[in-house]
């Protein structure tokens, strides 16, 4: 496999984005990275990465659905801004809101035995809510408007703080999957400890699916239609 952009190993490999999570790459905001440099950044053997890459590319089409549908690189502008709204920005309100409420619920309930651990994911999740519930804000009520416009200023300064946003957020899942070991409850956690976990690893694929879309497929389709 020569080495190529993620975003561009992402389009012709959909399945690929479920390889990249579990690897901990970031096909999303680095999507404009080279493969090569995301496996040496990551501290993997380029050799034993790409072998276990190429298997998993073979056996995916029977295991998993695509997760990034090919025919979103067709969609208009208009439509790739509905459907960030209509799936992104409704299902991760929606998970937000239940992973906010489990999470206060086992704080409560493990703070004896897993305070440290506890409190570092309830500071980093409320980081999180609070940067995306603004976003999504952001987009629907400035930036989307503009784009189904094709306006171009202000945008292009938008777009860019837009994709800072998706920047801060990365940083903030890269803390939560570290402080829960890839969001791994520990062997006491109860049933609620183990759906809060399941339910935030649900919620941070999803965003990296959202950013992705926007970053390599949104905003680049706007960008050289506007000619920014």
């Amino acid at each position: 496999m020569t080495d190529r952009k993620l975003s561009s190993l992402v389009k012709e490999f959909p399945f690929s984005t479920i390889f990249f999570n579990e690897k901990h790459i970031d096909y999303c905001c680095g999507g404009e990275h080279m493969l090569y440099d995301s496996i040496a950044e990551a501290g993997y053997e380029r050799g034993a990465f790409l072998s276990e890459l190429e298997t998993f590319l073979e056996d995916a089409q029977n295991k998993y659905k695509a997760t990034v549908d090919p025919s979103l690189y067709d969609l208009s502008i208009d439509e790739l801004v509905e459907h960030i709204e209509a799936t992104h920005h409704l299902n991760e309100r929606n998970l937000l809101q239940e992973v906010d409420t489990k999470l206060n619920t086992i704080l409560r309930a493990h703070y004896k035995n897993h305070k440290e651990e506890l409190l570092r994911v309830h500071s980093l999740f409320s980081d999180l809510r609070k940067e995306l519930l603004q976003h999504f804000v952001e987009e629907e009520e400035e930036v989307f408007p503009l784009l189904r416009r094709k306006a171009t200023n202000p945008t292009k300064k938008m777009i860019e703080l837009l994709e800072d946003d998706h920047e801060a957020a990365g940083a903030l899942i890269k803390g939560l999957q570290e402080v829960t070991r890839s969001f791994t409850p520990p062997e006491d956690g109860c049933p609620t400890y183990v759906a809060t976990y399941a339910m935030m690893k649900t919620l941070v694929e999803d965003i990296f699916l959202h950013i992705f879309k926007e970053n390599s497929i949104l905003f680049p389709k706007y960008t050289e239609g506007a000619k920014l």
